[in-house]
């Protein structure tokens, strides 16, 4: 082989990973990555972030939260969510099983940087934080 077909080869798989890496999902099994009350709390401090709470039926919301979208209508309500597919957004409910189905969903919708409360507002509340 010579070098220019291995400079070839090597340009190739380096452009395949950048366009694949476009396409994956954000870090954790599901595409999502379910954090602790904490690492929750420390997340919504960051510029940019979009907090949703989906759970049915509607609950007080955590401070700053942007928008309040049923779990089971977040595809049906597309247009209240950022255009950036790249946009931090966290999500939360109750208990933490609805924010799951409605974080793999957002992901399944492309997003690529969702994160989930484990254990929702209850966790949140054992956990001391502000509401």
């Amino acid at each position: 082989m010579n070098s220019r077909t291995v400079i070839l080869i090597v340009a190739g798989i380096v452009i395949a990973l950048i366009v694949y890496r476009g396409y994956l999902p954000a870090p954790g099994e599901n595409g999502f990555k379910s954090v602790s009350p904490k690492e929750f709390y420390s997340l919504m401090q960051k510029d940019g972030a979009f907090l949703i709470d989906v759970h049915i039926p509607e609950q007080k919301h955590l401070p700053g939260t942007d928008a309040w979208i049923p779990y089971n209508r977040i595809e049906e309500m597309k247009n209240d969510l950022p255009e950036d597919k790249n946009t931090l957004i966290l999500v939360y409910c109750r208990s933490g099983h609805m924010s799951k189905i409605a974080a793999s969903k957002l992901v399944e919708m492309g997003y690529r940087n969702v994160y989930e409360l484990d254990n929702g507002i209850i966790g949140w509340q054992r956990a001391g934080l502000p509401i």
